[in-house]
């Protein structure tokens, strides 16, 4: 009775994904990076802040002793 020949040998390999691109590797830190320079930005161009002023208030009368006073 002659030998039976082997098949052949199959593996199991799984497949290696790709390298992603730079920007895929980095696109978080480019955002990133890009958003906190626009916040910057952003806060340094406010002007529209009213000035401080330094006004009495309205009414410079004292209270009236008469009313009663409430607890």
């Amino acid at each position: 009775m002659p030998k039976k020949q082997p098949g052949p040998v199959f593996t199991i390999q799984p497949a290696t994904p790709a390298k992603p691109g730079w920007w895929q590797a980095h696109r978080h830190q480019v955002l990133a990076t890009v958003a906190l320079i626009v916040g910057f930005l952003l806060g340094q161009n406010n002007t529209n802040a009213p000035a401080a002023t330094n006004t009495p208030p309205a009414h410079t009368a004292p209270a009236d002793s008469t009313s009663p006073s409430t607890p």
